[in-house]
């Protein structure tokens, strides 16, 4: 199968003329001693020291793509596998070590892939160390599907979207996120964060990004989407994640968009429960599809949504990700798309409450899904990966239908990015991520993204930046990065004080009577702080002047009286605080665009007139 020898198979020449590539003919004792000797010197090197290895096909089969010879190749390779191991392929799992961290190889990933076949590992920040220390993990991990004789190797993923959702914080580049860069409007940014992002995952060893998040924003109630969205306009969502996925390309990542068909208009958590929206197929098309039908061709995964769409499924109350009519009849046929299908978690609340594991697997491959994402317990997992199997066995799941999934994994694991394969260079040099992972260029970066993105929403009185002249002390309060953003403007020439505040009367109290005594409170706000609004009310009632930083979603302004300034920043990273006190201090001027509509107060790219 995947030949890990290092040179072109045919160019290896035996005894006789024999080519290694048909080694599969050899006598089952001499295969069997190949295989044990190639997984041996494999498994004794160090984890610092990259193995040359990849699949060696012709330049011309690769570049060929669908190809005859590609598809004679992924064949070949299919037809000498065993059900377990295509069952296997299917799954990406992940692995942890009860409430303590899992930074190496355990018994749990150690059984996943070597007795039930695993294809593809997520990791999650349980799994993170350090940067180097990831590296020597994917090495390890990949080390360890290397032993099995079909040698296939892993598709190791991660939801490093920026923002929010980064499972990687320490030592390497942090991004605003998406609703941040919707805000700078520049697609250019966009794909640079794309660019950096992925280049320093495949320094790590990690291929694929479970990333852009494609969902169209138009809920302000939405509790799980919010900053992790571009935008409320399709095409502005379209223009940026476009831009993203060919950034994440050029960085040499494989991408999977989300949430298919859409996210945005949910106000239900689905990691607790199932949310549904009622949306007709043309109001899909005018809003949530929009983002999708432009990257069908550039992603290489998508991933679904644990929704239910009463108009689109054939069952009431059955989640997209399981819905045969949404998976297959809509994404794979009348959108046309080819590439590898993936559910979200199997064990989100919108799942396991409503389906057992064992079932909601099986009811997902018939519904189309090629790669199954199962992220935590041991049981459900290979209860999974059973049920698939018996499946298959009792005639539910034709095996065609397992291999059609199998060839879309294994052309994904031959696709060259940034001109490197997964197969072609599955193991990576350790003692290169420092220098590759979290550099000064690419900090600068993610600075530049934190300060476009700065949005003056509403500022009638004028209060930014602040007149050294009348502001003397400052009062600071916020939910999150209290300290940072109070270091930021004391180097900047202010005196700052900070509370904590609580949302008791005792506490209301007590900050009024700090605030009488300082020339401006700054506040910091979030969707779920609605006390900090109501503070802001009772403060600019009488008569103190409040500048709200929001530092999640700008929605919280309509809530907001007309005279208090709202300086949106989309973001509690280190880098937008500092440009929200660089703003203030009169050091930069906020140039981005609201990239959401605000219902009653703020249209989407409006921003307060200076």
């Amino acid at each position: 199968m995947f030949s890990f020898i290092g040179k072109e198979p045919r160019d290896i020449m035996g005894a006789g003329g024999t080519t290694l590539k048909g080694w599969y003919s050899l006598a089952p004792i001499l295969r069997g001693l190949l295989v044990f000797v190639l997984a041996l010197s494999v498994l004794l090197l160090p984890a610092s020291r990259p193995l040359e290895t990849g699949v060696r096909l012709d330049p011309s089969v690769l570049s060929a793509g669908e190809g005859a010879s590609m598809k004679q190749e992924i064949d070949s390779m299919i037809g000498e596998m065993s059900l377990k191991e295509k069952v296997g392929q299917m799954f990406m799992v992940g692995f942890q070590n009860g409430e303590e961290p899992a930074y190496e190889i355990n018994r749990q990933i150690r059984t996943l892939i070597r007795k039930e076949k695993a294809g593809g590992v997520i990791l999650f920040d349980r799994n993170i160390h350090s940067p180097s220390g990831v590296g020597r993990l994917t090495n390890q991990l990949q080390q360890l599907a290397l032993l099995d004789s079909s040698r296939i190797p892993l598709l190791i993923s991660i939801d490093q979207e920026g923002g929010k959702v980064a499972r990687m914080r320490e030592g390497v580049t942090q991004f605003p996120g998406a609703m941040a860069l919707g805000a700078t409007e520049d697609p250019r940014l966009s794909y640079r964060v794309g660019r950096v992002t992925g280049s320093e995952l495949r320094a790590m060893g990690i291929h694929m990004n479970l990333a852009p998040v494609l969902d169209v924003n138009n809920n302000p109630s939405n509790p799980i989407i919010g900053v992790r969205s571009f935008s409320s306009n399709p095409d502005q969502v379209a223009r940026m994640g476009l831009a993203q996925i060919r950034g994440y390309h050029d960085g040499q990542v494989l991408t999977a968009v989300k949430h298919f068909p859409g996210h945005g208009d949910t106000s239900v958590d689905t990691h607790v429960n199932l949310p549904a929206i009622p949306h007709s197929l043309e109001r899909l098309n005018q809003v949530e599809l929009v983002p999708f039908k432009r990257v069908l061709d550039q992603t290489d995964a998508v991933m679904s949504a644990h929704i239910t769409f009463p108009k689109l499924v054939e069952t009431p109350g059955l989640p997209g990700t399981l819905s045969k009519k949404v998976l297959t009849g809509l994404l794979r046929e009348r959108l046309g798309f080819a590439g590898v299908i993936m559910t979200d978690d199997l064990e989100m609340g919108a799942i396991v409450e409503h389906f057992g594991p064992e079932e909601a697997a099986v009811r997902a491959v018939k519904a189309g899904a090629d790669i199954l994402l199962v992220s935590h317990n041991l049981d459900h997992q290979q209860a999974s990966m059973a049920a698939v199997r018996q499946a298959v066995k009792k005639g539910e799941i034709s095996e065609e239908r397992i291999d059609q999934s199998l060839r879309r994994i294994l052309r994904l694991k031959l696709k060259r990015t940034g001109g490197v394969s997964i197969a072609g260079k599955p193991l990576v040099p350790v003692s290169q991520v420092k220098e590759r992972v979290g550099t000064k260029e690419h900090a600068a970066v993610a600075r530049r993204v934190a300060q476009e993105a700065l949005t003056l929403v509403q500022d009638r009185e004028q209060r930014v930046p602040l007149d050294r002249k009348q502001v003397e002390d400052v009062l600071l309060i916020s939910p999150e990065g209290t300290e940072k953003l109070g270091r930021s403007l004391t180097s900047r020439g202010f005196s700052v004080r900070e509370v904590a505040f609580d949302s008791d009367a005792r506490e209301v109290g007590e900050v009024i009577a700090e605030a009488r005594q300082a020339d401006v409170v700054i506040i910091g706000t979030q969707a779920d702080t609605p006390a900090q609004t109501r503070l802001i009310r009772t403060l600019e009632a009488r008569g103190i002047p409040v500048i709200a930083l929001g530092l999640d979603t700008p929605y919280e302004v309509s809530t907001l009286p007309d005279q208090t300034t709202y300086l949106a920043l989309y973001s509690t990273g280190e880098l937008s605080l500092e440009a929200a006190a660089d703003a203030l201090a009169g050091r930069l001027t906020p140039r981005g665009d609201l990239p959401v509509d605000i219902p009653g107060a703020h249209d989407r790219g409006s921003e307060e007139e200076q």
